[in-house]
This record gives C-alpha cells, sequence and structure tokens, in this order.
C-alpha cells in the first residue's frame, strides 16, 4: 500500500496544486446489529492510519491504510456435568485492517484551515479467534481430549463504501495538523453486519 500511494503521490504531483502524506492514530468504535447483550463483537479499538493524496484546486484524491489493535470479549460460564460444578472459559477476539481509495472536495477557511469531505471505497479485512477450555473440561474418551484450550480462527474480507470528513490546521509550510472521524458498514461472511466509526487525528507533511 505504501509503494502504492508514494507511486500516486509521484506520477500526481506533476499537476498537483499540492501533495501530502501523514500518519494518524485512531479510535475505532464497532457496533453490530441484533441484541447488544448477545454481541460479542461490539467494542472500541485503537489504531494508526497512514495515507498520501494530492489536490487539485478544490478536488482531492488520497490512498490510506490503516490497522487496528485486536477487540477481546472475554466471558465464563458455569455448567453442572456429572454432579461437577465446571467454569467453561470462551474468548472471542478480533481485529481489522484495510486500505482505501477516496475522493473529495476540500473548503478553505483561511490561508491555514482546510475542511475535506471524502467518499470512497475500502477493501477490508476481519481476523476472528474464539478460544474455548470446553473441550478440556467436557469431553471423555474415546472422544478427545484437547490438552488446552481450543482456538478457532476465521477471515472475513469485503469491499464497502467509506466516507471521511477532516480538518487540516497548517502549522508551518509544510506541516499540518488534522482530526476528523470515518464512518463506513461492516459486512462479515455469516450474515454479521454493523457499522463503525473512527475518529482520528494526527500530523501531515506538505510536499507543495
Amino acid at each position: 500500500m505504501v509503494v502504492l500511494i508514494a507511486l500516486g503521490i509521484s506520477a500526481a504531483s506533476i499537476h498537483a496544486q499540492s501533495v501530502v502524506v501523514g500518519a494518524a492514530i485512531h479510535k475505532t468504535i464497532q457496533r453490530f446489529d441484533g441484541d447488544p447483550s448477545l454481541n460479542r463483537l461490539d467494542g472500541e479499538s485503537l489504531g494508526w492510519t497512514v495515507g498520501g493524496g494530492a489536490r487539485f484546486g478544490h478536488w482531492v484524491v488520497r490512498g490510506e491504510a490503516s490497522r487496528d489493535s485486536t477487540i477481546r470479549n472475554v466471558q465464563s460460564a458455569t455448567l453442572i456435568v456429572s454432579g461437577r460444578s465446571l467454569s467453561i472459559d470462551s474468548e472471542l477476539a478480533h481485529d481489522m485492517h484495510e486500505v482505501a481509495a477516496l475522493g473529495g472536495y476540500a473548503l478553505d477557511f483561511s490561508k491555514r484551515f482546510e475542511l475535506t469531505v471524502l467518499g470512497g471505497v475500502s477493501a477490508v479485512t476481519v481476523h476472528r479467534a474464539f478460544t474455548t477450555n470446553a473441550g478440556q473440561l467436557v469431553l471423555i474418551p474415546p472422544s478427545t481430549v484437547p490438552s488446552s484450550p481450543v482456538t478457532t480462527t476465521l477471515d472475513d474480507r469485503f469491499a464497502t463504501w467509506t466516507a471521511e470528513v477532516n480538518v487540516l490546521v497548517h502549522a508551518t509550510r509544510h506541516v499540518g495538523v488534522t482530526a476528523g472521524v470515518r464512518a463506513q458498514p461492516i459486512s462479515l461472511a455469516d450474515d454479521l453486519s454493523g457499522r463503525f466509526f473512527r475518529p482520528f487525528a494526527g500530523v501531515v507533511w506538505q510536499i507543495r
């Protein structure tokens, strides 16, 4: 992704009014459809975003890549098996990374303050891992009794629309600070759907 951004910026910079590269930290807030008390995927995580783009008059093109830290949901349940009380522990962990191609429109409110509205397409990968010790406690021979908690993994990949609004304040001729919010749907392979909201803040380097 970094190579593609660099090549795109190099090609665009010949005619662009300005070219920027930057990085930001973000907080992703994920919410899925259905009863919140039964949903183990809802959560929040910190992450990072890198990207770059070019501006042609008021029009902006941009490429971004991002990654979130892991969201973990840990639960325990007590079962009575053959007169014994057993504590079944489980953890559902998932993380997200993506690349996005965006285009939009920028408004200058002063020489130092800029507002940009963007939309585009994002390619998303969500990695899920479910771990439980149920097999160790419940299974008996001749079934195969695992010696440790068992983890099942699943990767979901999908493309979706994305929208972003950000402000840029030029601190110097080449350095600026930026903040904004991004939103898009989440659609997993087993018919789980939801959305995320991502406030972010970072710094940019303006080549022109």
